[in-house]
């Protein structure tokens, strides 16, 4: 159906936020610029509820954005991140407001997670492959500033240059690949109609290398292996919170933005062959490299490499058998991330706040023992998220997974099965990695450690939030499932399907 400004109004709150953060970080009162940008991350929640509520049976509602240029589509994938997004970005800011993340320019540093925000709604409300870019690259460009935020450190510009080439290139490739399906198709790039169009066609081949230079392309943002070398240095330089919102939802969204870019190719089982070789390569690869790690917060940037393989299986499976319950397991697994990481990286940054330590030398497992008697609301959040994010069942991480498995065993014979024990033995090989944090955070403490303050209320809100979200979201998977539901079968059946 056709809609109305409304239809587009988290879209339009975040993207207001942006320019009002900035204008209300000018002025002497700098620090009210953080809860400017909770209120309009707060409307930008509420306006996605009101979505969900009133056109719960309409979907998907149509509108032009900028005239004709930019065509958003209102669907239930666009509710589903919008409300990751809200969640997810409430947390930050709060976190942020109360932390040293902002201090050198809070005016700028706003402004930026709500425009990361923007562009992952955005991502959701895409009609068509241009408008998909186009949001695609409003999420990056928020992201470029935020890694280096720090500029006082090397360490941090070096992450942040290496961070902005590869994905710049990645955005190249994909706007690359974007062309050969205009070219191929004589222009037609609207979702609700390309799958058609594609499988009218003739001639494979443009089709084909379209498909690698989307895949390689968003890739590159989500972190695929061999493709994944940016993030470990970002992920650990970014300020906490910058990390969290990289971690929980910048990177999955360039995930959900490759699936709904390859959702319109009719062959699928060719596209689900691909994401499971990727996925499978990324989430093994990615346990490996986690295993060596003793500084915590590299350890968890390392370990959210698996988690992108996890999510790229799941669609993997999907693709190559039309399994629902793969689908609703890649975007559960989306929404569990976003509580897990997120609580975990800002646990992390509310340590490091409490030692004052900006540095690695400060978050290596043996500074941090004994940390669990001291800060037990921040050891508290990071043992739930390490375990959730293992798999380890009544916790959130572990639906998302249960979901793929038995969607990989929908396949038939002994593939069904081998594809079941990789997600199962990955699971578990996380667990050499996972286990010694907990066993650091409840050693003995050392002595910078036994002299540590308890974590700020302003730190602890938000942490305490997104862990309540993990442990929840694992108690009652059904009401992850309502608003996953709808969104997978937008990705397994196109953009027309009403929820």
């Amino acid at each position: 159906m056709s809609g109305t400004p409304l239809a587009i109004a988290p879209f339009v709150a975040l993207s207001g936020g942006v320019f009002g953060t900035y204008l209300v970080g000018r002025s002497p009162r700098g620090r009210s610029v953080a809860w400017a940008g909770v209120v309009a991350s707060v409307a930008v929640l509420l306006a996605s509820g009101t979505t969900w509520l009133l056109w719960l049976r309409s979907l998907p509602i149509e509108y032009a954005l900028f005239g004709e240029g930019v065509g958003v589509r209102v669907t239930a994938l666009s509710v589903f991140l919008s409300t990751v997004a809200c969640l997810v970005g409430l947390a930050v800011i709060v976190h942020a407001a109360g932390s040293t993340d902002s201090k050198d320019a809070p005016e700028l540093y706003y402004p930026l997670v709500l425009a990361t925000l923007a562009g992952v709604v955005g991502i959701g409300l895409s009609a068509d492959l241009f408008s998909l870019y186009v949001f695609f690259e409003v999420m990056a460009v928020g992201t470029y500033a935020l890694v280096p935020f720090a500029v006082d450190r090397a360490t941090a510009v070096e992450a942040g240059l290496k961070y902005v080439i590869m994905n710049a290139a990645g955005s190249l490739l994909a706007i690359f690949g974007i062309s050969l399906v205009y070219a191929h198709t004589g222009g037609v790039l609207d979702f609700a109609t390309l799958s058609g169009e594609l499988a009218a066609t003739t001639g494979p081949g443009p089709l084909e290398a379209a498909v690698l230079f989307l895949v390689v392309g968003f890739g590159v943002k989500a972190a695929v292996v061999p493709l994944h070398t940016w993030l470990p240095d970002a992920y650990t330089e970014s300020p906490a919170s910058a990390s969290a919102l990289l971690a929980a939802l910048a990177t999955p969204a360039a995930i959900v933005a490759m699936g709904k870019a390859l959702s319109v190719v009719p062959d699928g089982v060719s596209v689900g062959l691909l994401l499971l070789v990727v996925g499978a390569l990324t989430m093994t690869v990615g346990n490996f490299l986690a295993l060596g790690q003793r500084d915590l917060k590299r350890l968890l940037a390392y370990s959210s490499i698996p988690h992108v393989g996890y999510i790229l299986f799941g669609l993997g499976v999907g693709f190559y058998g039309g399994f629902g319950i793969a689908f609703d397991g890649a975007l559960f697994h989306v929404l569990a991330n976003a509580f897990m990481k997120g609580g975990a990286f800002l646990a992390v940054g509310a340590i490091a706040y409490r030692l004052a330590g900006a540095e690695g030398k400060h978050r290596t497992l043996g500074a941090l023992a004994g940390v669990g008697y001291q800060m037990p609301v921040a050891a508290g959040a990071i043992a739930v998220a390490v375990l959730a994010l293992a798999g380890v069942p009544p916790l959130a991480g572990f639906w998302g997974k249960l979901f793929i498995v038995l969607g990989s065993a929908e396949v038939s014979g002994a593939v069904g099965v081998g594809l079941a024990v990789l997600v199962i033995g990955n699971s578990f090989l996380s667990l050499g990695y996972y286990l010694p944090v907990l066993g650091a955070m409840f050693d003995s403490p050392t002595d910078a450690v036994s002299s540590l303050d308890r974590t700020p209320t302003r730190l602890a809100v938000p942490i305490l939030a997104l862990t309540g979200g993990t442990i929840l979201l694992g108690l009652a998977p059904a009401f992850g499932l309502d608003l996953v539901g709808p969104a997978a079968d937008v990705l397994q059946h196109g953009l027309e399907v009403t929820p």
